[in-house]
């Protein structure tokens, strides 16, 4: 089974078309900042060797190109990363700007090119990290202008440099508010979404089991009562109109049994990655969640629920039971989508066990791993492990 994740199984997500909009913006604003800065650019590169300007140049201005060209294809974490390491190339370029300082002092006009543009580090990190990271970073970056700025003009204006390092935290105050509250509103989006789309599916299944409700006490009131009644009163009654009558009646709850059996409830695939995601989660923080294959059919609810408490119940033994010696214990959950069905894998490379050693009445293994799965029609259910050799546990349906 591979292991790569997949970007066609990747869930909608608002707050992931916000940070893809948000590298098309960076990538826009950093062209903007060349355009605005080739002139100190130029005028500065007999301060500074011409092998730090162009590493820096290529750092600074060629990462965020690079960011939008990929965001389209690649997921939200891995967008993240991305984001999260361009703000710490940023700050390290500009530190290193120091060092790169070796013909000195600058005339009070030019302001070091690699500061006029900290907004530009600022603002990835907004969408790496938490916020109250981001803002601790930003005061970070803001607090090196001053220092980069005295070192620039030999001391000659101490005050000029503690302002601009204000009208710094400023301006990136603003780039940083705007991008903190779009990542977080496309992410009360999602919430609400996942929400309404349960929300939805109970209402739906409620009005269907009221159907069938209804459905069932019309048939119990006209055939099933009034059979009953003729039953009852056979020796008034011609007995083979009984007969007759209690065979429609038979025939009918074999109809209703048939229909209901073959429209099940369903589910959209996101709901199943969605559910399961946030159980993985729930359970351990230290599990890896890979989705991949594509699947465009919807699933029967009961075969979601029974997949999602079968995984459950089998990193909840791998927490329990996995351990060796208090070190840690690598998890990985895989889901994997097919055309015709759906399977996922639970491995860790803990101590695993002897399967035959196992004894009967152990619930978690025997009944809600196996007996849930292997119960359920189309779905199966399989159990590997060896002593010190890890356990895999495969669970999985199929139409």
């Amino acid at each position: 089974m591979s292991s790569a994740n997949s970007p066609a199984a990747e869930v909608s997500s608002a707050e992931l078309g916000v940070v893809r909009t948000m590298t098309t913006v960076l990538a826009a604003a950093t062209l903007l900042f060349l355009a605005l800065s080739v002139g100190s650019f130029v005028a500065q590169v007999e301060y500074t060797p011409r092998g730090w300007q162009l590493f820096a140049g290529l750092v600074i201005f060629g990462a965020p190109l690079l960011m939008a060209a990929v965001a389209p294809w690649i997921r939200l974490r891995h967008l993240r990363i991305l984001h999260g390491t361009y703000a710490f190339a940023f700050s390290a370029v500009t530190l290193s700007w120091i060092p790169a300082f070796t013909h000195g002092p600058m005339p009070t006009e030019l302001v070091p090119w690699p500061i006029i543009m900290t907004a530009l580090g600022t603002a990835p990190a907004a969408i790496a990290w938490k916020p109250r990271a981001a803002w601790i970073f930003l005061v970070v970056n803001a607090l090196l202008v001053g220092p980069i700025r005295i070192i620039a003009d030999g001391g000659a204006d101490v005050s000029l440099a503690i302002q601009y390092a204000f009208f710094t935290v400023t301006v990136c105050a603003v780039f940083t508010g705007v991008v903190t509250v779009a990542v977080g509103a496309g992410r009360e989006v999602d919430v609400a979404t996942a929400a309404a789309r349960a929300s939805s599916m109970r209402a739906a299944a409620l009005t269907a089991r009221g159907e069938e409700q209804a459905h069932l006490d019309a048939l119990v009131h006209d055939e099933v009562i009034a059979t009953i009644f003729a039953a009852a009163g056979a020796g008034h009654s011609s007995s083979a109109s009984t007969r007759d009558q209690a065979a429609r009646t038979i025939a009918r709850l074999s109809e209703l049994r048939e229909a209901t059996a073959s429209v099940p409830e369903l589910i959209n695939v996101d709901y199943l990655i969605q559910g399961l995601a946030s159980s993985v989660s729930e359970t351990t923080d230290a599990a890896k969640f890979i989705v991949t294959g594509v699947r465009n059919a919807p699933l029967p609810s009961s075969v979601a629920s029974a997949l999602i408490e079968a995984t459950v119940e089998a990193l909840r033994n791998s927490v329990v039971h996995a351990g060796v010696d208090s070190s840690a214990v690598s998890r990985v959950v895989v889901l994997q989508f097919f055309a015709d069905g759906v399977e996922i894998t639970i491995t860790d490379d803990g101590k695993g066990f002897d399967p035959s050693d196992v004894p009967e009445n152990r619930l978690g293994i025997v009944v809600s791993i196996l007996g849930r799965m292997n119960a359920l029609p189309g779905a199966h259910a399989t159990v590997w492990s060896e002593p010190l050799g890890g356990t895999r546990v495969t669970v999985g349906w199929n139409e």
